[in-house]
């Protein structure tokens, strides 16, 4: 049985800081200690305009702690998509500085995981129905050891965006985030829609457009949910079957690295600012729960399920997404009743691919078992 390690938000083992030195020290023997080895600290940079996002002095305890465990750490993330076009190497670099990602901040160098242009990577088979293979960013194909660090939010297809969804989604190159998201165009439920243009400066591929009355041209969606997340009337929609196949993809890709590439993954999920909308997005509604602290494991299946039992119990926030939609008790599921996406359908379908175990043993910073 996998094995999760848990240190709260208000564990007594010193602030945030100190915390992810604590909780990454049972995965000591996992990093190379050859100093011409990089460890990789694959993270996500957040979007322009994002104030919820993955903290920067976050990202820097983990560097901090790879290099205090004889480490050679240097910080990546793929390029994606930006409103108004896809993000290229100088956008990706840039917008990188302004939300505090430079390499001061960060204490080491950081590498573009997919190259300047987006597709540098290698297709990988996955053996799959849904994929058959899929396209991995060049510096996660040749990683030895990888620190998988995910900062928790809802996710409009997958329910939550967590250590699945950066494993099976941010780790691809363009062609393969594109193939993922094949087809899969969200319905505009035009009834519901008051046409205030939220979505319009989201959408990647300029689909949609607004001149007093918005305007959607569907052959041009990238099916990224983008304007589903944002959508304050909830006027656009992905078909249940959609979501699903859009989560066997992601189990699929997922699959191929864990699996096919056989990769060494330490999988660190950060249970702070919890909110409904990803951090690849410049805008974000308040968090839904109170911060709850980080969990880690070799298993990125069974983090997050542990991460979505941690949402569950947890009591959803006055004046946020749990509220709006009747999830605030402790008990209550909060991503899907948020997005609409079963999060547990992408856990039971990664655990079919043989990417994990949805059962765990939970360890808390005191060294006391929980369940």
């Amino acid at each position: 049985m996998p094995e999760v390690y848990m240190v709260g938000a208000r564990a007594a083992a010193g602030n945030f800081v100190d915390k992810i030195g604590v909780l990454l020290s049972p995965f000591a023997e996992l990093i190379p200690q050859n100093k011409k080895v990089i460890t990789f600290v694959k993270t996500n940079y957040s979007q322009v305009g994002n104030t919820r996002h993955l903290r920067p002095i976050l990202v820097r305890a983990v560097v901090e702690t790879v290099k205090s465990l004889g480490g050679n750490p240097a910080v990546t993330d793929t390029s994606g998509y930006s409103p108004k076009g896809r993000i290229t190497g100088q956008e990706w670099f840039s917008g990188a500085e302004v939300m505090g990602y430079s390499e001061l901040a960060l204490g080491c160098e950081r590498i573009l995981a997919n190259g300047y242009e987006g597709d540098d990577g290698e297709f990988i088979s996955t053996g799959g129905a849904e994929l058959g293979g899929v396209e991995i960013a060049r510096a996660i194909r040749e990683a030895e050891c990888i620190v998988m660090l995910s900062h928790i939010t809802a996710h409009p297809m997958a329910g939550l965006s967590g250590a699945l969804v950066n494993l099976g989604v941010e780790c691809l190159n363009n062609s393969g985030k594109t193939r993922v998201h094949q087809g899969l165009k969200p319905a505009w439920l035009e009834g519901d829609c008051d046409h205030c243009g939220a979505c319009v400066e989201h959408c990647p591929a300029e689909a949609l457009d607004f001149d007093g009355r918005l305007q959607y041209q569907p052959e041009l969606c990238l099916g990224c949910g983008n304007c589903v997340a944002v959508c304050p009337r909830r006027a656009r929609k992905h078909d249940p079957e959609e979501i699903r196949t859009f989560q066997r993809r992601v189990a699929e890709a997922a699959a191929a690295i864990t699996k096919t590439l056989q990769k060494k993954i330490i999988y660190v999920n950060l249970l702070t600012d919890i909110v409904p909308q990803p951090d690849r997005l410049a805008w974000t509604d308040v968090p839904f729960v109170p911060d709850l602290g980080f969990v880690a494991s070799e298993d990125p299946v069974a983090l997050d399920a542990v991460t979505v039992e941690l949402v569950r119990r947890a009591p959803g926030l006055p004046n946020s997404a749990a509220e709006d939609v009747g999830a605030e008790a402790c008990g209550n599921e909060k991503f899907g009743a948020i997005t609409g996406a079963d999060p547990l359908y992408l856990l039971e379908q990664a655990e079919k691919m043989g990417v994990g175990c949805r059962e765990s043993e939970v360890f808390f910073s005191e060294g006391v078992r929980g369940s």
